[in-house]
């Protein structure tokens, strides 16, 4: 009994570790949902759906970090018909990688709530967009925990998880922030118009969570990691405000 409580601890402790954090914004979102709230089981549906597209993204990415030696030059040949500049192989696949996060937080709310009948006023597109973010959250994050549980000690993974809480989250928080904000504000546009809006949100969701990626790359030490996620904490604001 001894040793199987032993085995699960670093699932447990993944688990929590990844949850938790997730839980506690998706709560304070809801919060601000509180005077109209959407149903209960379409809200833990779209969370649960936000943890499960992971599995479906981690390969798609690891296709792209194995294409990249055709895909790099290929860019570049397509970027040097118009200017001389030379994009980095790195920021190619982050971009690549940001994009279909992003679009697969997009697809999951697509296909569970957007269909839904109580999908019927702008501010839902922000809610359920939120929350499938804060399951894909949970789910990464409990996925890296596990990969550092495995590779250090327990004090490490506790605050590494800390600083993913404060940067990850946030940063998954405020892209599809940007494509519910998109969509609410042409919730009664014709359908172009919709289309339009899908297209500028997830684009503007990629660079965000590209740029979150490769600057926390660049950085050297707390004080500069906790400058970068200084500048999502005044996105977060803004977000909230609008």
């Amino acid at each position: 009994m001894a040793e199987t409580l032993i085995n699960f601890q670093p699932l447990i402790i993944a688990f929590l570790g990844g949850l938790l954090p997730s839980l506690v914004w998706l709560w304070f979102w809801q919060r601000q949902d509180r005077e109209c709230p959407e149903p209960t089981g379409l809200i833990v549906l779209s969370f649960v759906a936000g943890m499960v597209v992971v599995y479906f993204v981690f390969p798609l990415q690891k296709l792209v970090y194995g294409a990249m030696p055709y895909i790099a030059p290929l860019v570049n040949n397509l970027v040097g018909q118009f200017s001389t500049f030379i994009i980095p192989s790195d920021t190619i696949q982050i971009t690549l990688w940001s994009f279909i996060e992003e679009f697969a937080k997009y697809a999951t709310v697509f296909f569970i709530a957007f269909k839904s009948r109580h999908f019927n006023e702008p501010v839902d597109a922000i809610v359920y967009m939120l929350t499938a973010a804060l399951g894909f959250t949970a789910m990464e994050n409990t996925l890296y925990i596990l990969k550092d549980l495995a590779q250090s000690g327990t004090i490490d993974t506790v605050l590494n998880s800390d600083l993913r809480f404060i940067g990850a989250t946030i940063v998954h928080t405020i892209s599809s922030a940007l494509v519910g904000i998109a969509l609410a504000l042409s919730f009664y546009a014709p359908r172009f118009i919709k289309l339009f809006a899908v297209i500028i949100g997830v684009a503007s969701a990629t660079l965000l969570n590209a740029y979150f990626n490769l600057t926390i790359m660049s950085t050297n030490g707390t004080l500069s990691t906790l400058q970068v996620f200084s500048r999502f904490w005044i996105a977060m604001v803004v977000v909230i405000i609008l």
